[in-house]
């Protein structure tokens, strides 16, 4: 009987412990929609394909193959959402995230990125904001999060561009 109230106590615990990872990861990647960076990366992989599409013109590579090597994006963000993910991770609590996301909602958080639209009353909410206990893990961390972010963008544009090249080649079409 012992055992079996263990293993239940166990299971619970584990499920929880996966729900809260899985909660985390998702108000991560609702974080990094709003605040832009998704939208930057997404821009990022355009003009990549646009760049290899110009470098492959002289190989008549046909609009069939393009749409087969661009369905790659949708995997390709999913993972630079689960690598941004992880570098959030070492530095933010699911609560601060989940107050990111509380700033983001906002008005003020709307227009922070876009200073010229930003009124004072958005000046006084972004203030209070970077005064808190996340903003200040936000400020403290911005170094230490740059260089993480650095990594991962260069790691993961390096992977998905050799990946398409490997595609292509695979189809036949080289440089």
């Amino acid at each position: 009987m012992k055992n079996i109230i263990t293993l239940i106590c166990f299971l619970v615990v584990a499920n929880t412990g996966f729900a809260q990872v899985d909660a985390y990861s998702e108000d991560v990647k609702k974080c990094i929609k709003s605040n832009g960076t998704i939208a930057y990366y997404e821009n990022v992989v355009d003009q990549m394909f646009t760049m290899l599409e110009e470098q492959f013109e002289s190989q008549n590579v046909p609009a069939k193959v393009w749409t087969e090597v661009k369905a790659e994006k949708t995997d390709a963000m999913d993972e630079l959402a689960q690598m941004i993910v992880s570098a959030y991770r070492a530095h933010f609590t699911h609560e601060d995230v989940k107050n990111m996301n509380a700033l983001y909602a906002t008005k003020a958080g709307q227009n922070m990125f876009k200073p010229e639209e930003l009124s004072e009353g958005d000046k006084v909410v972004l203030k209070e904001f970077y005064a808190s206990e996340t903003g200040q893990k936000i400020v403290n961390s911005q170094d230490s999060m740059n260089a993480s972010m650095s990594n991962i963008s260069e790691m993961w544009s390096k992977d998905l561009y050799q990946g398409v090249i490997s595609k292509l080649s695979e189809k036949g079409y080289n440089l």
